[in-house]
């Protein structure tokens, strides 16, 4: 009988290493995305927390030295001096219009006793920032008479203070709208006729020159070559099938050619029209100025009543007094800096705060009431006071404009090197070239913006070519023909660089093909040269421009549109391309198998498959360039600037103004405002809100790119 109780030998298993699994890389890939998630998240708090607690109200505090000094402020810092070792206090004091500083370091130990009074106030004003005191009386003030006391004391002060205070305040927004509604009309309307009479003294000076013989000459002769080209089209429209396939080009040449001549003749009839250069003689002149000189001295009146109902208005509004004392020296808040033994208007008051006194409700309301009031005014007092509703309209206007000049040359760019460019050295080059660009410094864009858009272009624009770069009429015809003809070979090369229909391209059809590219470039410089160097445009701002007041020659919103656009460019082209490569190869085949041609292919297969790859470009561009500010410091972004660029006068978008920039705004605030403490609350607000806008541009864009992916993916079974 065998023996049952065998032994078996037992192996131990070798145990794997966690980096043989690559565990390790889990968790330090893991454990970088978890760094980088919390670094956003701390942007994004610290930003929320400093930016929001700004507008909150806080107590206002009576503050006892050691000297017997009292004052009223708030504190904003607590911090401890290194040298001593002693704890101080930054106080807001305000009332600057007597001398004092608005913010005021005590140490602690001067500091006798602090008291939070019920009585004490702060008033937020138009000028000289805030003021911190007592109520004492509201007045009535009547030339030649006595004043009469509407309230005295405190609690009467507060309580009849609201009603007188909300009709101040519409008075005062009625003034506000006569001085900029009414007064910038007529002022308008007479800057606009003495623009015409410059612009009549203009073109009488220039005189004749023979351009306007010479037009009348071309015109008719233009006009009876248009016809005759018009009349060759008709007659050679069915060319090709009657002379055969073999001769089908000569039959597409002589139709085209005839098309770009016609084109050419209807450009030239138009350029050269007798009826733009009248020349305006001196009776006509004098009669133009005799009119202009009525209609001015109708506008002048009109300007002159507006006036006295502007200060009729102010004289009411000045009757309304408000005596708030600050405990210091006994000292009311007074009108101006200049008209100190004057108490205040009620209409210089933008609000009055309570804060020791105030419910959480109450302070809520503030608080709102804050936030309403910087979203939806004018900035005031050096861009430390009021609101930034211009600088948001900026903002979002110039977002808007690079994205709408970014996106499609992106795409036209990126379609044409991803589909119709033959894929070589010189791509290759080109595609180098464009991720280079998109590391430039965005400085260097701004100075390139700034010489050829603001001044270059701008410049043309405003007044044309300058005189040493005109050329004579007959020269610029004999080019403009020439143009023409060149224009007319460039297709003929083309259509002769195609090879017939199932042969391979010869050597002929090659050296076409380089010959064409050769007329093409030709043409294009005959172009440029057209456009810069014409006889017949002297601009569309001339006497604007002449008096020292250039229109699109200087720095404004189109010019700084236009550069953040080529500065983003390199991202959107990158992103298209990316989007087309990605669109599968065999739905092209099957386009072309059902006998689509190349443009129905990008257009109806690989544009819509593609669409939301240049979204995600469009969406990046336009991140990118609102938060640039380096580029709009030179090219059109100012420090104050109250009139919006856009309107609802035609254009309605006014191109050529300067404007404000969230971007810039933070940037003045933080680095060149004349009260930086002050300042220093509003660069965290103003970054918020800058982080809002980007994000609800962005998060607007991401859902019309969802909403695009779930209408491409269609229904799910």
């Amino acid at each position: 009988m065998s023996d049952t109780n065998t032994t078996h030998a037992v192996h131990a298993r070798r145990r794997t290493l966690p980096s043989a699994i690559g565990e390790p890389m889990v968790w330090l890939t893991g454990g970088a995305l978890v760094v980088c998630l919390l670094m956003i998240v701390m942007l994004v708090l610290l930003v929320v927390v400093n930016g929001s607690k700004t507008f909150w109200p806080r107590a206002i505090d009576q503050v006892t030295l050691s000297d017997g000094e009292v004052f009223l402020g708030i504190a904003t810092e607590h911090e401890r001096v290194a040298e001593t070792g002693a704890m101080r206090t930054l106080y807001r004091v305000g009332n600057r219009d007597i001398g004092q500083e608005s913010f005021r370091w005590i140490d602690d130990e001067q500091v006798t006793s602090v008291e939070t009074p019920d009585d004490a106030v702060m008033l937020e004003r138009e000028a000289w920032g805030v003021w911190f005191g007592v109520p004492e009386s509201i007045v009535r003030v009547h030339a030649g008479e006595e004043d009469t006391v509407l309230a005295h004391g405190s609690g009467d002060v507060l309580e009849s203070y609201e009603a007188l205070h909300h009709d101040a305040r519409k008075t005062k927004s009625r003034i506000e709208q006569l001085k900029k509604v009414e007064l910038g009309s007529i002022n308008s309307e007479i800057d606009t006729l003495r623009l015409n009479i410059r612009e009549a003294e203009i073109e009488s000076a220039r005189g004749d020159d023979g351009l306007i013989r010479l037009g009348w000459v071309l015109w008719f002769v233009f006009a009876g070559l248009l016809l005759g080209c018009m009349g060759v089209v008709y007659r050679c429209r069915d060319m090709g099938t009657e002379l055969g396939a073999s001769n089908a080009r000569q039959g597409e040449l002589i139709r085209t050619s005839g098309v770009i001549a016609a084109v050419m003749l209807v450009l030239a009839m138009w350029i050269a029209g007798p009826w733009k250069g009248q020349v305006v003689n001196e009776a006509q002149l004098e009669t133009m100025r005799a009119d202009a000189a009525n209609s001015e001295a109708a506008l002048l009146i009109e300007y002159d009543e507006v006036i006295a109902q502007i200060r009729e208005i102010e004289d009411q509004d000045h009757e309304l007094r408000l005596i708030i004392v600050e405990p210091t020296s006994g000292r009311f808040a007074p009108v101006s800096q200049t008209l100190g033994d004057e108490p205040m208007y009620v209409s210089q008051v933008v609000r009055l705060v309570q804060a020791n006194t105030l419910s959480t409700a109450g302070k809520l309301g503030v608080f709102f009431s804050r936030w309403w009031e910087y979203l939806s005014t004018n900035p005031r007092e050096a861009n430390t006071e009021g609101g930034v509703f211009p600088v948001i309209v900026g903002t979002v206007i110039l977002t808007l404009l690079l994205t709408i000049f970014v996106t499609p040359m992106g795409v036209i760019a990126a379609l044409y090197l991803r589909e119709y460019a033959k894929q070589g050295f010189l791509t290759s080059l080109i595609r180098i070239a464009v991720n280079n660009l998109a590391g430039v410094p965005s400085i260097v864009y701004g100075v390139f913006g700034l010489g050829f858009f603001c001044y270059t272009v701008g410049g043309y624009v405003d007044t044309g070519a300058s005189e040493s770069a005109r050329m004579s009429a007959a020269g610029w015809w004999g080019m403009f023909v020439l143009a023409g003809v060149l224009l007319m070979a460039g297709f003929a090369t083309k259509l002769w660089s195609k090879p017939n229909p199932g042969k391979l391209p010869s050597s002929f059809n090659v050296w076409m093909q380089r010959g064409a590219w050769l007329v093409w470039a030709t043409v294009l410089v005959l172009v440029v040269m057209l456009v810069t160097r014409m006889p017949y445009f002297y601009g569309f701002f001339e006497a604007r421009a002449q008096d020292g007041t250039p229109t699109f020659g200087a720095r404004g919103m189109l010019w700084a549109a236009l550069t953040l656009a080529l500065l983003t460019l390199p991202v959107v082209i990158v992103a298209t391309e990316e989007a087309i490569a990605a669109v599968p190869n065999s739905m092209r085949e099957g386009s072309y198998g059902c006998g689509a041609s190349k443009w129905q292919t990008m257009r109806r297969i690989v544009l819509p498959g593609a669409m939301p790859g240049i979204l995600t470009g469009a969406i990046l561009a336009m991140a990118r360039g609102a938060g640039e500010v380096a580029p709009l410091m030179l090219v059109g972004a100012v420090k104050l600037n109250q009139d919006l660029p856009i309107s609802t006068e035609a254009p309605f978008i006014h191109a050529d103004q300067s404007f404000m920039h969230l971007g810039f705004h933070i940037f003045d605030l933080g680095f060149q405002s004349p009260d930086s403490q002050a300042a220093r609350p509003l660069v965290w607000t103003t970054t918020l809100l800058f982080l809002a806008i980007v994000f609800a541009l962005n998060f607007a864009a991401i859902m019309i790119r969802s909403r695009l992916r779930a209408k491409m993916a269609g229904p799910t079974v």
